[in-house]
């Protein structure tokens, strides 16, 4: 979704009721396109989103003279005339997975230059277990004025334990070792389905790989790696968005384009708690809600846990439970930008260390409210559709970041919600 305008208006809905069509996964096709580098020729990626970061990614492949085009959802990436270039900060800093791209330029070139990755500032996220393990994999790392600037005199196979099972290191280590003819191990590996779709993708490439979705993956790579086509999955977290968004208000929602629930049982499993009826029919989710919503206690965690980025989600849908509750962040400790802009809107919550108050059934009221990441944004746009009168969410191209287009979404399930 491409758009000029900078803020989203949004009416108190009393209910919901329509059809939403789930967008690919953001967090999976960003490696995927990564990865598509290591392979000489055409790759094509179907329900590929069409957002802020893919854009940036493509970007960046352009930069090494690869040539990228997104057409109805399609994702055309053509290596044929790829050559080494350094990756400017100016572009490196639009988003996080910019780092990725770390693994598959050292794979083909031995080499790679790029500025210091940005996206959402919502606590330290270094790459310190990227570094580690490509540096056991015979990479020489330099930090110059803001770049990374990293060589090998040829990639080996490593054996490495994550000390954290990050979902980005696992990814980038999965990349490199794929483009190598080596054998590599990497134990406390992230279990993501992310992850799984990423070791999907690189198997149908001709990387071979065991292991997959478990915490040890060992990978026998190639430097012959062959360009694909690929079906993106749906993205998990759009999905629980919009789960909780209809659980928050009278709801009748069908989502659709959801072939496998089993990335989505840790999102049901609380929205259920909350006090909604889910059931699954086909490649849909039917969700029903007289948005009359449980209080409770929750936890984020890494997968199969509920997900950290739909803790702002949770946070707003709260808002409307009768007593105390209270969501543990055991992922990021800086993740709590909503309440300040939740306080805005006149709802009784609070931070105590790593955990989020929420004092619930307070009367919410419209007010102007800033987007300061993707997932708060996203939130911020939910807790509208609660809170009595118009509120206004600026900065929204935090929230294009990652939801093609979150007000078609939205108001094709009857909600008054416009760009403004």
């Amino acid at each position: 979704m491409w758009v000029d305008l900078k803020a989203i208006s949004v009416r108190e809905a009393s209910c919901l009721k329509g059809t939403v069509s789930i967008q690919g996964s953001k967090n999976t096709v960003l490696p995927i396109i990564a990865a598509s580098l290591l392979a000489d020729g055409v790759s094509v990626i179907y329900n590929c989103p069409h957002i802020d970061d893919v854009e940036a990614m493509c970007e960046l492949l352009n930069c090494l003279n690869v040539e990228t085009k997104l057409v109805n959802n399609v994702l055309t990436i053509d290596t044929s005339n790829a050559r080494y270039a350094c990756l400017p900060e100016k572009l490196t800093c639009k988003l996080r997975s910019s780092v990725l791209l770390l693994g598959a330029m050292l794979a083909k070139w031995g080499h790679a230059g790029l500025g210091m990755p940005g996206g959402c500032a919502i606590g330290m996220r270094p790459i310190d277990i990227h570094l580690d393990g490509l540096r056991l994999m015979n990479v020489n790392i330099d930090c110059e004025e803001g770049m990374l600037c990293c060589s090998s005199k040829g990639l080996k196979g490593c054996d490495y334990t994550l000390r954290f099972p990050s979902v980005g290191a696992t990814e980038n280590l999965l990349i490199a070792a794929s483009g190598i003819g080596e054998i590599t191990i990497l134990r406390g590996a992230a279990k993501e389905p992310e992850v799984i779709e990423l070791c999907k993708y690189l198997m149908s490439m001709g990387a071979c790989i065991e292991g997959i979705g478990t915490e040890v993956l060992i990978i026998k790579g190639t430097a012959n790696l062959k360009s694909v086509s690929y079906t993106n999955v749906y993205d998990r977290i759009v999905a629980g968005t919009y789960l909780l968004l209809a659980t928050a208000v009278c709801s009748e929602v069908r989502l659709t384009g959801i072939n496998d629930i089993s990335y989505l049982k840790n999102i049901i499993g609380v929205c259920v708690k909350l006090g909604a009826c889910i059931i699954k029919i086909n490649d849909s989710i039917r969700i029903a809600s007289d948005g009359l919503v449980k209080a409770g206690s929750f936890s984020t965690g890494i997968y199969p846990d509920f997900p950290t980025d739909l803790q702002p989600v949770l946070a707003s849908v709260l808002m409307k439970a009768y007593g105390e509750s209270v969501i543990t962040e055991t992922v990021f400790e800086k993740r709590f930008s909503i309440v300040n802009e939740l306080l805005k809107l006149g709802a009784a919550i609070c931070v105590d260390k790593n955990k989020i108050i929420i004092n619930g059934k307070k009367e919410i009221h419209g007010h102007t409210v800033k987007a300061t990441d993707l997932r708060q944004g996203a939130a911020l746009v939910v807790a509208g559709v609660m809170a009595k009168g118009y509120t206004t969410i600026t900065d929204i191209s935090f929230i294009e970041r990652g939801y093609e287009d979150i007000v078609r979404d939205i108001a094709s399930l009857g909600a008054d919600i416009a760009y403004a």
